[in-house]
């Protein structure tokens, strides 16, 4: 196994991008050596776990986005950004955590039914999960704990919110303006 592949060092660079979006306002941000056994992709082609770990920001935070002010740390060791852009809001959350935690979001201002996620951890790479119904503007999220075991639990979990014109959120209830 390559370093690009271990677990759960792997989910520091889900940690290191949101630092450099949240605390260090990047406007981007470039790994310069892509296709090596440590970077985001592996020697012969194929994604590696860290390249997974930068998914959420690199597939669903597109050109033009913008990131909005969140709740950063609504419980200990879980990172939370959002980001809007092309009438849809994205939020990462991540789970250093040893422990599963349950995330309330409530949103304001905007409109959805549903909220579409996907997990990596150290099984899984982008892997859908089942909708998340949005009622009363809010919804839960499941963040499972991180662990240092191949068959740990997540670590981050990228949320996809449709059609949402603007949202806020906060912790017990994570607050995010849009």
């Amino acid at each position: 196994m390559t370093s690009g592949d271990r677990w759960p060092e792997a989910l520091n660079v889900a940690e290191h991008m949101y630092n450099a979006m949240v605390e260090g306002n990047f406007q981007a941000y470039v790994w310069w050596y892509i296709r090596r056994g440590y970077g985001p992709m592996r020697e012969d082609g194929t994604i590696s776990k860290r390249g997974y770990m930068m998914a959420p920001y690199s597939k669903f935070v597109r050109p033009g986005y913008i990131r909005v002010e969140a709740t950063k740390n609504p419980d200990q060791e879980v990172y939370v950004s959002a980001y809007k852009g092309d009438n849809k809001a994205v939020i990462v959350a991540v789970n250093k955590g040893s422990s599963a935690v349950s995330e309330n979001f409530v949103l304001h201002n905007g409109t959805a039914s549903t909220v579409s996620s996907w997990v990596t951890d150290g099984t899984r790479n982008l892997a859908a999960k089942a909708p998340i119904a949005i009622l009363n503007g809010s919804f839960t999220a499941e963040l499972p704990a991180q662990s240092g075991q191949r068959g740990g639990g997540t670590i981050h979990c990228g949320v996809f919110i449709d059609s949402v014109a603007a949202f806020n959120m906060r912790k017990q209830v994570v607050e995010i303006y849009i």
